[in-house]
């Protein structure tokens, strides 16, 4: 068994006070609701993920989670991999608490990280092979989008390759258009939500959410220095969509 090393930067090294831990276990019920009910189509994801890692690397490669939540869509993707090192970065303790409970046993070293992934991703010596990022970059703008995106591509070693996994507008459409179209989408198939679990998540999608293009974010990957960049998936409705750049 191979141990799990933690490591904690955020809030000085201290605990999650205990309002920020109320919230997070509240959001997190909803999302693992989503999950378990596959309406994110987090399975077929992962299994996406699982061979393009099989495909893109013959010998054994590190893998960076960022966002990494639970770790569990990642874990489900490395199964069966040559993965030699896992690397998750989340901001939320719980959520790496989660993950270390999760990750106990994998035959591969872990190692998270108690840290917001804008900062460790601007301070990151380490490189890695294989980068995923799951339905986190939409909080930033467009800007800080390419910042990001641009972190990841400098740390990437050859032969690398980085999935991304964010909401996407349609072609043509403004943001408004999207959040006019997708509150009757989630009413509709989003039923294993309470009223009020469904309330909670339509006000953070239309407070929180920066959802681009299919082309702006291919076009935010060459920017940021990626040769190639191509959509890959769209979960029915195509609110949501999967991005894969090689260097």
């Amino acid at each position: 068994m191979v141990n799990v090393h933690i490591h904690r930067f955020a809030a000085d090294g201290a605990p999650d006070d205990p309002e920020t831990v109320r919230f997070f276990h509240a959001q997190w019920t909803i999302y693992q609701k989503l999950v378990d009910a596959n309406v994110l189509r987090h399975r077929e994801i992962a299994q996406l993920i699982h061979e393009a890692l099989n495909a893109r690397f013959m010998g054994a490669f590190t893998f960076l989670d960022i966002a990494c939540g639970d770790a569990s869509l990642a874990k489900r993707a490395l199964e069966g991999t040559r993965v030699a090192r896992y690397h998750g970065v989340d901001l939320a303790m719980p959520a790496i608490e989660f993950a270390a409970a999760n990750l106990d046993g994998v035959p591969y070293e872990v190692d998270l990280d108690y840290r917001d992934y804008a900062a460790d991703l601007a301070e990151r010596a380490l490189r890695a092979d294989a980068v995923w990022c799951g339905l986190s970059m939409h909080h930033l703008d467009t800007d800080a989008k390419l910042r990001v995106m641009r972190e990841i591509r400098a740390l990437i070693a050859p032969g690398g390759l980085f999935m991304l996994y964010e909401p996407t507008l349609a072609d043509g459409e403004t943001r408004a258009d999207y959040m006019r179209r997708i509150r009757p989408y989630v009413l509709s198939e989003w039923v294993m939500l309470s009223g009020e679990e469904l309330a909670q998540i339509l006000e953070h999608i239309e407070t929180c959410d920066l959802p681009e293009t299919s082309e702006s974010w291919i076009s935010l990957g060459r920017s940021a220095g990626f040769s190639q960049g191509r959509e890959v998936y769209a979960v029915p409705g195509g609110f949501f969509r999967v991005y894969r750049f090689l260097p």
